[in-house]
């Protein structure tokens, strides 16, 4: 029975495969982004993608307008789901589709105002006419966005997270090759603008089919608006929307600031840092978001022993991974960009170095965050955020008139170590009735296995890592196996290795319905 409290949601084979396909398409996005990098940038220079990315960032910042509510409708959509109340159901989906519609024009109404302005803030008028163009079709894009945020929520209602990996995927080939298409024909960033929004047409469009085709409850109507149901979806979003607020300092502050205090140019060069590390977080955090369905279930039966138990057990095993995915990305960074971008580009190592080494401390301890969320205790999590986010704006600045571009990646760096080694463990091992000595002693055993199981990639890597594909490759996956088969036999204890192996080899569970 504790080792079915454990993990008592890889019984759903529905949830095991979307959160490996999820993790899976994120892998491929990165490698296929990895490889479309450097051919953008030597098409269209550092200055022009400089701009494309800078734009990027700026309009995603429209994304503050979710207000945390598309995460509030995939919550109440779920419950009703699961009490089968399909009045409830159309309760929130007429709801959040009429506020989402009006959010949508909102982020329109905000990027043709900006595009009106574009003159005010570019120093040419070349600058200015490609400016707005840009800012009209990704404000465009991230508009339609809006409406669809419903129907997702209804496939995650269902778990049918395989279908969203599915068009996810879909979108990556259609951009990959139009990308690819336009630039070799000699059009400029703004027609790449323009085939990145026809990209994600199908995963804007296809969903809203397949909800009115499969589920024959769903009725749209003006009775269905409930200003209750509009309430409660605020209240649960405001969270949410804190938390989002902080995330968009930490992930999209830093091309503004290089842009202002070091130079266009330098954005494209601390992109390539930036794109290797969040791409670390991305998957990271894909591997383990079904965790606040365990911890919720855990504590909806009061079974408070099982969930110290799992907080445990996946920390051990987010630590182990984001270990060796941070040792990867230092060990191998520096040859990897010398063979992908050139040596021009080696100014972003010290960055990637920096910023691995804050994040892998982090994601190490994203179980504890998943926790938060499950029990409802993310509001304090919330509310971190967004003072490490803030940190890192204010720090992020002052650093880079000294620093450059490395100052932007310490000011990433220092309120992380602060947040995640001190802060977030004390508040977590509080919350679940664990002594925080207990804790850090835990972590620490598993530190210094680690650390005995990198000596060997360690030497493979100095001994064979060259700027080369291949070598890189053998490298990689040789030090995988060296390392896995180390923390196997010393880390993991014979249970704990027989769970591992039923989350990664799921069987049928004839007791498990449709979910």
């Amino acid at each position: 029975m504790a080792r079915q409290g454990i993990f008592v949601l890889t019984s759903s084979r529905k949830v095991v495969l979307g959160a490996a396909l999820r993790t899976g398409n994120l892998a491929a996005n990165a490698v296929v982004s990895l490889l479309l990098f450097p051919f953008v940038v030597r098409v269209l220079g550092d200055r022009m993608y400089g701009i494309f990315l800078l734009v990027g960032a700026f309009v995603g910042y429209y994304g503050l307008v979710d207000l945390g509510l598309s995460s509030a409708v995939t919550r109440h959509l779920s419950s009703a789901v699961g009490a089968e109340d399909y009045e409830q159901c159309n309760r929130v989906y007429n709801t959040s589709l009429r506020l989402f519609t009006g959010l949508g024009l909102v982020v329109l109404a905000i990027s043709c105002g900006f595009a009106v302005a574009a003159s005010k803030f570019s120093k040419t008028p070349a600058d200015a006419a490609i400016f707005w163009k840009l800012i009209l079709i990704l404000g465009f894009s991230l508009a339609l966005d809006f409406p669809s945020k419903v129907y997702n929520g209804f496939l995650y209602a269902y778990l049918h997270i395989h279908l969203l990996a599915a068009l996810d995927l879909l979108s990556l080939v259609l951009r990959t090759v139009l990308i690819v298409a336009v630039l070799l024909s000699g059009d400029n960033v703004v027609a790449m603008a323009v085939v990145t929004l026809l990209s994600t047409l199908p995963a804007k469009i296809l969903p809203t089919i397949y909800a009115h085709k499969t589920l024959p409850f769903l009725r749209f109507g003006s009775g269905y608006w409930d200003r209750t149901t509009a309430k409660s979806l605020f209240s649960y979003g405001a969270s949410s929307f804190v938390s989002r607020v902080a995330d968009l300092l930490r992930f999209q502050v830093d091309a503004p600031v290089v842009a202002g205090f070091v130079g266009l140019a330098a954005v494209t060069h601390y992109k390539v840092a930036g794109t290797l590390t969040q791409y670390f977080v991305q998957i990271m955090r894909a591997a383990t978001e079904a965790l606040p369905s365990v911890f919720s279930r855990q504590e909806g039966a009061k079974n408070y022993e099982a969930l110290r138990r799992t907080l445990f057990f996946v920390t051990k095993v987010s630590t182990c991974v984001a270990c060796f995915v941070g040792f990867g990305l230092i060990a191998w960074g520096k040859p990897f960009i010398t063979r992908w971008m050139g040596p021009r580009y080696l100014n972003a190592y010290p960055c990637l170095v920096v910023l691995v080494a804050g994040w892998t401390l982090g994601l190490a301890q994203s179980p504890s965050v998943q926790l938060l969320f499950g029990i409802s205790k993310h509001k304090f999590f919330a509310w971190l955020n967004s003072i490490e986010g803030g940190a890192n704006l204010v720090l992020s600045i002052l650093l880079a008139r000294r620093y450059g571009i490395l100052g932007v990646a310490l000011g990433t760096m220092f309120p992380m170590l602060v947040t995640k080694l001190i802060v977030q463990p004390i508040y977590v091992c509080q919350v679940v009735g664990i002594p925080y000595f207990e804790y850090v002693r835990r972590m620490g055993k598993t530190l210094v296995t680690i650390v005995v199981a990198i000596l060997i990639p360690l030497i493979l890597t100095v001994k064979f890592a060259t700027p080369n594909y291949k070598a890189l490759g053998a490298v990689a996956l040789l030090s995988a196996a060296v390392y896995t088969l180390v923390l196997w036999f010393l880390e993991f204890t014979p249970a704990e290795a027989k769970i591992l192996e039923r989350a990664i080899l799921p069987k049928p569970d004839p007791g498990v319905g449709a979910d």
